[in-house]
């Protein structure tokens, strides 16, 4: 997967859970995440990379809020460091 494919996916799956980028954010937050609120809408709209780790980290506070909600399309993780 690459960066785009993991961006992206974050994005489809928040927008299909009708998450706000504040309410992903301050779940992020929550969970030790250390980007910015206007980090992480720039990385929901593709216009800011993020290193695996933080990818990562977007993906799993996403999929928290989605797992509270009604099933919902899940963001995808990178297991191996191969295309950061």
């Amino acid at each position: 997967m690459t960066q785009h494919t993991q961006q992206h996916s974050t994005w489809l799956a928040a927008r299909a859970a009708d998450l706000s980028a504040n309410d992903l954010w301050a779940h992020y937050y929550s969970v030790g995440g250390t980007l910015e609120s206007f980090e992480l809408d720039a990385y929901l709209h593709g216009m800011y990379p993020l290193p695996l780790g933080d990818r990562n980290m977007v993906a799993l506070a996403l999929n928290e809020l989605i797992d509270d909600l009604p099933r919902r399309p899940k963001a995808e993780f990178v297991d191996t460091p191969l295309d950061q």
